[in-house]
């Protein structure tokens, strides 16, 4: 009797132990909470795209398409509201690293908010200037050359309209792409515009004093506001944020090895426990019951597992894909941006040099734009805006391209151009298609443009020949501007027929074509 009751006893322990054990096992096999770090990824992915978009919106700012800053203070609240979350979960990757790692993405982000509010003030002055500029040069230029001129002796308003000329041009073209060699040409040109104003009316004079004061704001700000950029761009946001997800990442793998590490344990356990089932059938049937659930948890969890990695991995892959749209094409039309074009006009220049034939910039500027802003709204200018890029991209074909610098200038890219005929035609249908556009969201509207030509014979090896050609289409577009809009104007440097065989350029050692 006693000897059976210790036996019970010892099968009563047994099956304790063995029971706990199998609870021990598949809690561990749950330790991970998937949801948590699904979530805990996400937010910062979220952080980092939201991050990106704020890039995206700077530079937006920067080459005038948003008309307020409110989207580069929108995503604030959401981006603090994310850090603390990661900040919450950084017990979930145990260790220094992360701890240092989240540390230097609350750093750079903290300094990115201050830069951008830096950034928001420079900007707002120069956007200033820049609109006030051109019109008031153009509104002086007229006064010069009209009734302000008029007891002047020619020469001089010769010379001040020359001078507010070269101001102009010089100006917006430090405003593309600035450099201290065009810096010092505009302060020639600000002396020589203090120079001769004097001749003329105080009226005159101070409105000459005012485009001065609005150039040298220019000349400041657009330094100011690149050199902000560069400091943002330097501060390596996206880099802390990956290096905290990679982070994340190694902490959550190396708790799926531990769980599947413990599911192998559990199944070890579980043959066993299957071999002692079958020795006492009737006694342990319970438990056999118990491992035939764990076995369907664990198969419920590795597929919840695979499903979850695959949607993580179609969302980050969608996510690369927008922000690579957004860093190429223009926002509001959807046509490239400067930089595509300007990779597009490189490799367009190479492939000219080895076949001897002409590459063909369009710029494009449009008339009566601000007129269509100023009497039916900005919502209005977008639509003119979004036809002038349909229609012209209607007019072109398949191989041509169609770009958008900012505001109301686009530029149209041609190669394999039938001389100067075909390049004039392509202007004209340009022109023509602009010119039919009377509408805009129900409002009447009368647009035209300028248009500047200009062609090269491919690069030849010359440094800058993409800018230079791009420049010298600027430069003929106004020409058009002085000449009466709603023209188009060539180059006097365009080169047609002047093309070298390419059979006698050779290239250096360092990649530069030569003449043989």
């Amino acid at each position: 009797m006693l000897r059976t009751s210790r036996r019970r006893l010892a099968a009563a322990a047994l099956l304790i132990a063995l029971t706990a054990i199998l609870g021990y096992l598949y809690n561990r096999t749950q330790a991970a909470d998937i949801d948590a770090q699904n979530r805990v990824m996400l937010n910062l992915r979220e952080l980092e795209k939201l991050d990106a978009e704020w890039t995206v919106n700077i530079l937006r700012a920067h080459i005038g398409l948003d008309t307020d800053y409110a989207p580069l203070s929108a995503p604030l609240p959401r981006m603090r509201q994310l850090q603390a979350q990661l900040s919450s979960a950084l017990p979930m990757a145990p260790g220094p690293q992360a701890v240092r790692a989240y540390g230097e993405v609350a750093r750079t982000l903290h300094e990115k908010t201050a830069l951008v509010d830096q950034f928001k003030a420079q900007n707002a002055e120069l956007r200033k200037s820049l609109i006030y500029f051109p019109p008031a040069v153009t509104e002086l230029k007229s006064e010069v050359t009209g009734i302000g001129g008029a007891t002047v002796a020619a020469p001089t308003v010769l010379a001040l309209d020359a001078a507010l000329n070269a101001l102009l041009t010089d100006v917006l073209r430090f405003n593309l792409a600035p450099d201290d060699a065009l810096a010092r040409r505009i302060e020639k040109d600000i002396a020589l515009t203090m120079q001769y104003k004097n001749a003329f009316s105080p009226a005159l004079r101070e409105s000459a004093e005012a485009i001065v004061a609005h150039a040298r704001v220019i000349l400041r700000n657009r330094v100011l506001e690149n050199a902000l950029e560069t400091r943002i761009a330097a501060l390596g946001t996206p880099a802390a944020l990956d290096r905290l997800g990679r982070l994340f990442d190694k902490a959550f793998d190396q708790g799926q090895i531990e769980m599947q590490r413990f599911r192998t344990f559990l199944g070890i356990y579980s043959s066993i426990l299957l071999l002692m089932l079958i020795y006492v059938a009737r006694r342990l049937r319970s438990s056999y019951t118990i491992i035939g659930v764990v076995n369907r948890h664990l198969q419920a969890a590795n597929e919840n597992l695979e499903q979850r990695v695959a949607q993580r991995t179609a969302e980050l892959e969608a996510q690369s894909a927008q922000l690579q749209q957004l860093a190429l094409h223009d926002g509001l039309t959807g046509l490239i941006n400067y930089a595509q074009l300007t990779r597009l006009l490189d490799h367009a220049l190479a492939r000219a040099t080895r076949r001897g034939t002409v590459v063909v910039v369009m710029f494009i500027d449009l008339d009566g734009f601000k007129a269509v802003n100023d009497t039916y709204g900005h919502a209005a200018g977008d639509l003119v805006l979004k036809a002038v890029a349909d229609q012209v991209q209607s007019r072109l074909r398949k191989e041509d391209v169609l770009a958008r610098l900012g505001g109301d200038e686009f530029v149209i890219l041609l190669e394999d151009v039938s001389g100067r005929e075909g390049a004039e035609l392509v202007a004209q249908l340009a022109l023509d298609a602009i010119r039919g556009i009377k509408e805009a969201g129900g409002h009447p509207i009368e647009i035209s443009a300028s248009i500047g030509i200009s062609a090269l014979c491919g690069d030849r090896g010359e440094a800058g020949a993409a800018k230079a050609l791009l420049a010298k289409a600027d430069q003929a577009m106004y020409v058009s501007k002085q000449g009466g809009k709603s023209r188009w104007s060539i180059s006097p440097d365009a080169e047609w027929d002047a093309c070298p065989d390419p059979r006698s350029i050779a290239r250096t050692g360092d990649g530069r074509a030569t003449a043989g």
